[in-house]
């Protein structure tokens, strides 16, 4: 496929590149800011490490489940 042909759901490769790229920094940032919070939490209360170790499974079950869902549209498409 040429760079200015598109797909079938009528989007060429530069815009589906950006919606792929949005959606992998968009789990990146969902995994990173829930300990980054906690650990600020932390050092607020005085309660290490017990906020950021929250902060880090909230953030893993949060991506995994944003995971999930792009997989599933992912092979829906197909």
């Amino acid at each position: 496929m040429a760079a200015g042909e598109e797909s079938r759901d009528g989007r060429n490769s530069v815009a589906r590149g950006y919606v792929l790229a949005t959606k992998v920094s968009s789990i990146g940032m969902q995994m990173a800011f829930p300990p980054l919070i906690g650990w600020w939490i932390d050092t607020k209360w005085g309660t290490t490490p017990w906020m950021l170790m929250v902060g880090a499974c909230l953030g893993f079950v949060i991506s995994l489940l944003e995971l999930i869902k792009f997989a599933n549209d992912s092979s829906r498409k197909r």
